[in-house]
């Protein structure tokens, strides 16, 4: 953990003039966030403490399959545990129960402690097929564990905590961009009339996997790809996007999607593309989807509101005529997820958030014609005091690029 973090969960443990006597936390993106070890399992508990010098102290109870991919350093105290051997089978909430108990008493809590943890309203940053999360047996467990103490949910203090990216994991966001680089070279060389949405994110997902495990230091590599063409692009506006085997026709838009994640930290991008030649009526919705996103850039700095950054995109799509095509908000906060709508700083008409120094966060004009098809542009930027930084500028955006013959 850099200070930086280590500074600003200070912060939040005296925030509000109520002191806590300890965080802990279970969500994989929360211990990403404050360990920078990624959880494999969702199994593992984060106990977090400030002592008398107020220095941070974590202390971390996981699967003992795990132990090898915590970082030296990363806490002041690792307690393994057992699920399974050959002679029983036991269950997380039971098998964690002594370990984290050890912790407890190593971090000098007393009695009638005050006890941040974490409700579960958000989408979960899974890093395996399933993903153990808090619930009922948790929170049982928490009771039992601090017998006497005050659970207080802290949710929102979190968010808030993950919403500003200190420096080292900015530069982690950058190593998935560069991974996502080389996947839309590979999806742009994989489409043409005729290769399927399938045949597009095979080949897409091959690049970013071996990019991906080509990055110094991963160990972790999730890559998410969702090609949708044609008429389907219209409905890439949806919650998700999925992909069918449907073939690309000449002159299609190959909407291409993807989540990067490498350690626990993700950046989500999207390409429009189009197959052998471009309408007159789509070059000038790509038109558009550019000079909303340069209008926003002009804006987007320290203490802007989000929803101005938001109403300057959205102006741009509606004088040139694609109001009602722009069917959701211009973009949320990323990072230690890749798609959470309510991700601080969530740039919408109705959002009440302020942009701040190292909220970063996508930027996403779009156009969605039902029956025709749809594009979006969709990059990643990062908030500065004096203005921004384009996170993904290495990715091209202009019609040179994009129209694949």
């Amino acid at each position: 953990m850099d200070n930086a973090r280590k500074q600003r969960i200070v912060e939040m443990f005296t925030k509000g003039g109520e002191d806590f006597h300890a965080l802990i936390c279970r969500l994989p993106q929360n211990v990403v966030m404050l360990t920078g070890y990624q959880p494999i399992l969702g199994n593992t508990f984060c106990l977090v403490t400030v002592n008398a010098d107020r220095d941070v102290e974590l202390r971390l109870a996981l699967p003992v399959d795990e132990q090898d991919f915590v970082p030296p350093g990363t806490a002041v105290e690792v307690k393994t545990y057992v699920e399974e051997t050959l002679l029983y089978i036991d269950n997380t909430i039971e098998a964690v129960r002594e370990p984290l108990a050890e912790l407890i008493r190593s971090a000098g809590i007393n009695e009638n402690p005050v006890i941040g943890y974490e409700g579960i309203y958000s989408p979960v940053a899974a890093a395996y097929t399933q993903v153990g999360v808090p619930g009922p047996a948790t929170l049982e467990l928490l009771h039992q564990l601090f017998l006497g103490g005050y659970l207080r949910d802290v949710s929102t203090m979190l968010d808030e905590l993950a919403a500003i990216k200190t420096e080292d994991e900015i530069e982690a966001i950058r190593r998935c961009e560069e991974v996502a680089h080389q996947g839309f070279n590979a999806a742009r060389g994989a489409i043409h009339a005729g290769a399927t949405e399938a045949d597009v994110a095979a080949e897409t997902c091959a690049a970013l996997l071996r990019a991906g495990y080509a990055t110094p230091g991963a160990n972790n590599v999730l890559p998410y790809v969702h090609v949708m063409a044609g008429s389907r692009a219209a409905l890439a506006y949806r919650a998700f996007n999925l992909i069918s085997n449907n073939p690309i026709q000449y002159g299609d838009t190959v909407t291409v999607q993807m989540e990067v994640c490498i350690n626990g930290y993700w950046a989500e991008l999207t390409r429009s593309f189009f197959a052998g030649t471009i309408s007159d009526e789509w070059r000038k919705a790509h038109e558009a989807c550019v000079a909303a996103q340069d209008a926003a850039l002009q804006s987007i700095r320290d203490g802007v509101p989000a929803r101005a950054v938001d109403g300057t995109a959205r102006s741009v799509m509606g004088k040139a005529g694609f109001g009602p095509a722009f069917k959701h908000g211009l973009g949320h906060g990323f990072g230690f997820q890749a798609i959470n709508h309510a991700a601080a700083p969530v740039l919408h008409p109705a959002s009440n958030a302020v942009l701040h120094s190292g909220m970063v966060h996508n930027m996403e004009p779009a156009v969605y014609l039902e029956g025709k098809g749809g594009i979006r542009l969709n990059d990643n930027v990062l908030v500065r005091n004096d203005g921004n930084e384009v996170l993904s500028k290495m990715i091209p955006r202009d019609l040179d690029w994009l129209v694949v013959q």
